[in-house]
C-alpha cells in the first residue's frame, strides 16, 4: 500500500538529533498544538503527525474525477517509537490543489493514484491511512508499547486506486477500510453520542483521573464486551477491561491488556493534553515500566522502608488536614443543599409549569408580602378559572398562571378578563385586580428568551381591559432587586396591580448618563453630567438590558484632578463594581 504515499522525505519529519527525554519515544497523531505543546513542556520525546486531512474535491458535474494521494504523515522509524496516541475525530479539510496530488519523482513506468469522482466532493483518507498504520505497528516485534486512542463513531470508506501508466489509465478493485483498520479487531458496537457517563474502577488511581475530565468529554462509539469459548461456555475475555459506561451500561471506553501492546479506547476529552500529561507521568510507568526508564528509575525511594526522617509525622499531619478539610467540606456541601431547598421556588417559577409553577408562584407571593392567597385548583377542582386569588387592602387580586414552551397567543392573555368580571358580578364592586403570569419560552435560559414576551397588540389590549401582563422571569429578577435594596416589597406589591406591562423599577431615580468611555476594566468610566450633585460613596444605579445592579462611588476626577465632589461637566468616575458598555447610571433622589 507505500505505493499511494507521497514521496517520503516531502512528509516525514527528520528524527531530532538531541532529545530531552530519550524514552520513551512517543509519536502523536491529529492532536491539535495546545495539547502537543502541554507534552512537549513534560520533556517528553515526541513526532507530531496525522492519519491525513480530508480533501474538498471539485467534482461539481457527472463526469468529473480527480486521482489524488494520501496525505497522512508517519515518522520513518515508526516501528521505533513507544507510545502511539492518536485523535480519531479530525474534521479539519483542505482544498485539492493538483501540485500536491504528483508525484514529482518518479521511477519506473506506471504509479498508483486514487481515482475520487462525482457525486464525491470531500475525500477522507484517514480509513486507508488508518490501514497503513496497522501494517506499520506489525512491525514491532520483540516488545510492548501503548496505544491511547480518542475514540470517534466509527465509518467506512470505499477507495477506488487506479494505475496511471504513459499509455493508458487502469481501474483497480474497489476496497472499503474503517476508521479503526488499524486494529487486526476491535470490538465495535455502534456508533452513540452523548456525555453521561461513569468510570468503572480497574487499575488504581485511573478512575480518579478519568472522573476529572468526564465532566466536559463526550462519547461518540460505543463497544461489545468480547468473550471467549471456555469449558463450553463463553466467558468475558480477561484482556479486556470496561473504562467508561453509559447510561444505558453500554461501554464507551475500555482497556486491553494484549499479549505485545497495552491499547487505551478513550472519550473524546476537552483538555487532551492535561489528561495525557498525568497519564503518563502518574499512571503509564506502573503498567509499562520498561517504557518509562525515568519515571521509575528511583520510585523505590516513596516506599515505607525507604521513608527519610519526619517524614512518618508530617504524613500524618497532612492527612489530619485533609480530613479537617473534608469535615469543613461536606458541612459547606450540606448547606448548599439546604440553601438550594429553601429557594428551590425562584428556579420553580422559571421552569416549571402546572401545578408545580402555581405552588412555586404561591411561594414567592408569600415572601413578597401577600397574606391571604388561595390556590384556587385546590379550592374546586371541577371549575377551572383562575390558578390564583389574594385578598388585598384593594379589593381581590386574581392571577392566571401559565408555564409554555413558546409564547402567548392573545386568547391566553385576555382569558383573565372574563374572570375579573365575574368576580366583579360575584363581588357587586369594581375592586378587581387581572393579572396574567406567564413563565414563557421555559425550556430556554431566561436571558436567552423574548423578553418582554408580549406584542404591542397585547400590551395595549391590557391597558384598555385594565389587566396585567408579568413573565416569571421578571419576578424572578424582582425578588434579588428587594433583597439589593434597589426596590421595596410594598413598591413590588404597588406595581403588581398596574395595567398592561408590569414593570419593576427603582423609584425616584435620577439619570446621570450612559457612560463614553470605560476604562480597568469596566470600574472606571467618562460621563458628562449636567447640574446633578454627586459625591463620593454615593450609590449609584447601574442598568443594561432592565437590569439593575448598584455600585458606589470611590473615586472623581475632573482635569485629572482628584475631587471629592462634582455636578457639571466631564467627570472620571471610579466604581467600586465593574459596568459593561452601553449601561446607564442612575441616583436616588434622596429628596423625593
Amino acid at each position: 500500500m507505500k505505493i499511494f504515499d507521497k514521496k517520503r522525505n516531502e512528509h516525514s519529519k527528520e528524527i531530532r538529533e538531541k532529545e530531552i527525554i530519550k524514552k520513551p519515544r512517543v509519536c502523536c497523531l491529529d492532536l491539535n498544538a495546545e495539547d502537543v505543546d502541554i507534552l512537549k513542556g513534560d520533556g517528553l520525546n515526541l513526532f507530531q503527525g496525522t492519519l491525513g486531512k480530508k480533501v474538498n474535491v471539485p467534482n461539481i458535474n457527472d463526469y468529473d474525477s480527480h486521482n489524488l494521494l494520501l496525505n497522512y504523515d508517519f515518522p520513518v522509524n515508526l516501528h521505533e517509537y513507544d507510545v502511539f496516541i492518536l485523535n480519531l475525530e479530525n474534521s479539519e479539510t483542505i482544498d485539492y490543489k493538483g501540485d500536491d496530488h504528483k508525484r514529482k519523482k518518479l521511477t519506473g513506468k506506471s504509479c498508483i493514484a486514487l481515482h475520487s469522482t462525482f457525486p464525491e466532493t470531500l475525500f477522507d483518507p484517514r480509513p486507508l491511512a488508518s490501514y497503513l498504520l496497522k501494517d506499520n505497528l506489525t512491525k514491532i516485534k520483540n516488545r510492548r508499547y501503548l496505544i491511547i486512542v480518542f475514540a470517534t463513531g466509527n465509518y467506512e470508506i470505499e477507495y477506488e486506486p487506479i494505475e496511471i501508466k504513459s499509455s493508458r489509465t487502469s481501474r483497480r478493485e474497489i476496497k472499503q477500510y474503517s476508521i479503526y483498520s488499524l486494529f487486526s479487531y476491535i470490538p465495535l458496537k455502534s456508533p452513540m453520542v452523548g456525555k453521561e457517563m461513569k468510570t468503572v474502577e480497574v487499575i488504581p488511581d485511573f478512575k480518579n483521573l478519568l472522573d476529572q475530565h468526564l465532566d466536559s468529554a463526550i462519547y461518540t462509539q460505543t463497544f461489545n464486551q468480547p468473550t471467549t469459548w471456555n469449558n463450553g461456555e463463553y466467558i468475558k475475555d480477561n484482556e479486556y477491561f470496561p473504562l467508561v459506561l453509559n447510561q444505558n451500561e453500554d461501554i464507551v471506553s475500555f482497556y486491553r491488556n494484549a499479549p505485545n501492546f497495552n491499547l487505551f479506547i478513550l472519550p473524546q476529552f476537552k483538555r487532551k493534553g492535561a489528561f495525557l500529561s498525568e497519564f503518563l507521568k502518574e499512571i503509564a510507568p506502573s503498567l509499562q515500566p520498561e517504557l518509562f526508564p525515568y519515571s521509575t528509575k528511583f520510585s523505590w525511594k516513596s516506599d515505607i522502608d525507604y521513608r527519610l526522617p519526619n517524614e512518618d509525622i508530617l504524613e500524618l499531619e497532612r492527612e489530619n488536614i485533609v480530613t479537617e478539610y473534608k469535615e469543613k467540606l461536606n458541612v459547606v456541601d450540606n448547606k448548599i443543599l439546604e440553601n438550594k431547598a429553601e429557594y428551590s421556588f425562584l428556579h420553580d417559577i422559571i421552569t416549571e409549569t402546572g401545578d408545580s409553577l402555581v405552588i412555586s408562584v404561591i411561594k414567592y407571593m408569600k415572601w413578597l408580602g401577600f397574606t391571604e392567597i388561595s390556590d384556587m385548583d385546590k379550592e374546586n377542582h371541577s371549575l377551572k378559572e383562575e390558578d390564583i386569588q389574594a385578598e388585598i387592602d384593594e379589593g381581590l387580586l386574581t392571577i392566571e398562571v401559565k408555564g409554555i414552551g413558546g409564547t402567548s397567543n392573545d386568547s391566553d392573555c385576555s382569558q383573565i378578563s372574563k374572570i375579573k368580571h365575574r368576580r366583579c358580578e360575584e363581588r357587586n364592586a369594581f375592586d378587581v385586580f387581572a393579572l396574567y403570569l406567564v413563565n414563557h419560552q421555559r425550556y430556554m435560559p431566561p436571558l436567552k428568551r423574548k423578553n418582554p414576551p408580549f406584542t404591542k397588540t397585547q400590551i395595549k389590549d391590557a391597558v384598555n381591559d385594565k389587566r396585567g401582563l408579568l413573565s416569571t422571569w421578571q419576578l424572578f429578577k424582582l425578588y434579588f432587586d428587594i433583597q439589593n435594596n434597589l426596590i421595596t416589597k410594598e413598591e413590588g406589591l404597588a406595581d403588581i396591580l398596574n395595567f398592561g406591562l408590569i414593570e419593576f423599577k427603582p423609584k425616584n431615580l435620577i439619570y446621570i448618563g450612559e457612560p463614553e468611555e470605560l476604562f480597568k476594566n469596566g470600574t472606571v468610566c467618562i460621563v458628562n453630567i449636567s447640574s446633578i450633585e454627586i459625591k463620593i460613596g454615593d450609590d449609584i444605579i447601574v442598568e443594561k438590558n432592565g437590569i439593575y445592579c448598584k455600585s458606589a462611588i470611590t473615586g472623581i476626577m475632573i482635569n485629572n484632578e482628584h475631587v471629592a465632589n462634582a455636578s457639571n461637566g466631564e467627570i472620571g468616575l471610579q466604581l467600586s463594581n465593574p459596568i459593561k458598555d452601553k449601561s446607564m447610571l442612575w441616583k436616588k433622589n434622596n429628596e423625593a
